[in-house]
C-alpha cells in the first residue's frame, strides 16, 4: 500500500493535534500530505486554505483534487513558498519526523506555529545529531508532552508505534 511511511492520521488524532487552536480562516501547510486526510479536515474545520507537499506520486495525484501541492518532497520547500502560513500541520513519515520537524523550524515564517506528530522513540531516544538537535529547539520553542501512545492501533492502516504531538512556537 503505497510505501511502508504511508500511515493516514485518524480523525480523533487529527482533533487532539488542534486541541486549543482556532484553525478558522487561516493558511495551513500540510507538509507530508499522503493522500490528504488531515487536507479534508482541515477545510472541514474552518481552513480558509490548504496546501501541501506529497512525495509518493500516486499519493500527489489523490491530493491535487483536495487543495495545492506545492512540492513533491517537503524538505526541498523554502521560507518563501510559505511566507503566508500560519500553521504547519504534519504528520511526517515516521522514519524522518525529526527531519521534517526540523526542516518546519528553518522555514517557518515568523508568527506560525508548527504542530506534528512524531514517533516517541524520536523524542526519546537521542541517539543521533538529529534527534539531539530536534530535542534543543522542542525544550527552547515548544512542548512534546502530549503523549497519544499507540494512537495508529486501529487507524486505517494499523501499527503499535507510539506517537507524541510537538509543538513549536
Amino acid at each position: 500500500m503505497f510505501n511502508p511511511d504511508f500511515y493516514p492520521t485518524p480523525e480523533a488524532v487529527f482533533y487532539k493535534m488542534i486541541e486549543g487552536y482556532d484553525i478558522t480562516g487561516k493558511t495551513i501547510l500540510e507538509a507530508s500530505a499522503g493522500s490528504g486526510t488531515l487536507v479534508e479536515l482541515l477545510k472541514l474545520n474552518g481552513a480558509k486554505e490548504v496546501i501541501s507537499c506529497e512525495n509518493e506520486p500516486d499519493l500527489r495525484t489523490i491530493l491535487e483534487s483536495k487543495c495545492k501541492v506545492i512540492a513533491s518532497d517537503f524538505l526541498t520547500v523554502t521560507s518563501e513558498q510559505i511566507s503566508h502560513v500560519d500553521y504547519i500541520l504534519m504528520n511526517p513519515p515516521f522514519s524522518k519526523g525529526a527531519q521534517h520537524i526540523l526542516h518546519a523550524w528553518n522555514i517557518a515564517p515568523e508568527g506560525c506555529e508548527i504542530i506534528a506528530l512524531c514517533n516517541s522513540n524520536t523524542i526519546d531516544n537521542d541517539y543521533s545529531s538529529t534527534r539531539k538537535e530536534l530535542l534543543s529547539v522542542i525544550r527552547n520553542y515548544g512542548d512534546a508532552s502530549q503523549d497519544l501512545g499507540s494512537a495508529f492501533s486501529g487507524a486505517e492502516r494499523k501499527t503499535d508505534v507510539s506517537v507524541k504531538v510537538v509543538r513549536l512556537f
